[in-house]
């Protein structure tokens, strides 16, 4: 039995969400329904008939290699991003002669689109793998350039006076100092970063990669299987959103005060 008003404020909390969620669901599908009896199945298959091929992908040994292709793409493509961008940003951050340097660069990267980055890998490395890798990370690295240089010029100069106060150098003052500023600061960061990079890699695979989802769903396209292009959609939601939950679950537990912010605002 729930007796602690926090507890119960938070149940109720999820279950609206929870509804919002299931209503705003039904409402989607209501429409697509209705919009799929407007035009023929090559255009715009129902829901039933994407839900079949769904379950027929979800059989398929080719769904898990998609899945397996793509998410390496993601990973590789999001660890260089965070390696480079991070020790570029937190170089920017800590010497101010190295930010009138990076900062301008950093700037013309987030402003061009990752279509041209694509379009370049394309004649750099042909066909294969590397057009994803290097398209996520040269999209998602000034990302993670800017928001580590913000978090570190954001640090309360008197928490740098404290650890000068206490003597702390090195790895010590690196985890009591900057690592728990640079968490709090980065993860929703990170967030959108992730999700940036599943779309750049799928967009990539649809062009110019010949394994991952994007792959499989430019075959579907070329046949004229629209219900399978719309599956390998749902399945590129599906692991975006489970990438997300995964990336904010984290946060709830290595920030918890924030939840408790959330909860007591």
């Amino acid at each position: 039995m729930l007796s602690n008003p926090p507890d119960v404020l938070k149940t109720l909390t999820r279950l609206r969400s929870n509804l919002w969620g299931v209503g705003s669901l039904t409402l989607v599908l209501g429409v697509w329904q209705w919009a799929s009896q407007q035009y023929s199945r090559v255009i715009l298959p129902p829901p039933v008939e994407v839900a079949v091929v769904l379950r027929s992908l979800l059989l398929e040994r080719r769904l898990w290699d998609a899945i397996a292709a793509t998410s390496l793409h993601v990973l590789v493509g999001f660890i260089l991003a965070l390696g480079i961008g991070g020790l570029l940003g937190l170089a920017t951050g800590r010497q101010s002669w190295v930010r009138p340097a990076l900062t301008p660069i950093a700037i013309a990267l987030l402003g061009t689109p990752p279509i041209a980055w694509l379009v370049l890998t394309m004649v750099w490395f042909g066909l294969g793998n590397a057009n994803s890798i290097f398209t996520v990370a040269i999209t998602v690295g000034p990302i993670v350039f800017a928001g580590v240089a913000d978090a570190v010029i954001t640090l309360d100069p008197s928490l740098v006076d404290v650890a000068q106060v206490y003597q702390l150098s090195g790895t010590s003052r690196f985890q009591s100092l900057y690592w728990p500023h640079l968490i709090s600061r980065l993860l929703p960061v990170l967030v959108a970063g992730l999700s940036l990079a599943w779309r750049v890699s799928i967009m990539s695979e649809v062009l110019a990669t010949p394994t991952g989802i994007g792959a499989e769903m430019n075959t579907a396209r070329a046949n004229l299987d629209t219900a399978e292009v719309m599956a390998w959609i749902v399945i590129t939601i599906g692991l975006v959103l489970a990438s997300d939950t995964l990336l904010r679950r984290l946060q709830r537990q290595i920030l918890p005060w924030q939840q408790a912010n959330n909860l007591g605002g």
